[in-house]
């Protein structure tokens, strides 16, 4: 029983940490106002896409891993803590929306947004790495995203490289 509530633990420790990584780093990139998305849609991970797009060299347990927990993965919605981040900063709305709320965000301003979902992300078995998936909408229906694999370097999660850049 301890065994598992430490597991549950470390995976939404670990999800809140990452959730809060990307949106730093997009904070950082100079967006503002941004809307989060409710949804944390599954993440897909391949392993090919990931060797051609990427110099690294991660060893192949850990890739198959990854493979094997993101298959098991499902649409889930993003805890309400976790979105809190008005103490991050003042550039984030303070609610997520639904995939319906944004889509009337769009029709009713008609204007170009900072819209982002953020995937489940997909973990190795021991948290020590994971790959999640960005998508942005600027307008509606206008979607474009990319992936970020992220390692744990010292207790602290760490952007390691950005791939699979994606549009329509």
């Amino acid at each position: 029983m301890i065994l598992i509530s430490t597991l549950a633990y470390s995976q939404n420790s670990s999800e809140s940490e990452i959730f809060r990584k990307i949106i730093e780093q997009e904070i950082q990139k100079g967006v503002i106002d941004i809307y989060i998305l409710c949804e944390k849609s599954k993440t897909t991970f391949d392993q090919k896409v990931f060797k051609e797009e990427t110099i690294l060299n991660v060893p192949k347990n850990i890739l198959k891993e990854i493979e094997i927990n993101g298959a098991k993965g499902k649409n889930e919605m993003w805890d309400s803590e976790i979105i809190e981040l008005r103490n991050i900063s003042h550039h984030i709305n303070e609610n997520c929306l639904t995939k319906k709320d944004a889509e009337g965000i769009f029709k009713n301003t008609k204007k170009t947004q900072n819209l982002i979902a953020i995937s489940k992300p997909i973990f190795d078995n021991n948290y020590e790495n994971c790959i999640v998936s960005i998508t942005y909408w600027k307008f509606a229906p206008k979607l474009y995203g990319n992936k970020y694999f992220l390692k744990k370097v010292y207790g602290v999660w760490t952007i390691i490289a950005k791939y699979d850049y994606s549009g329509n």
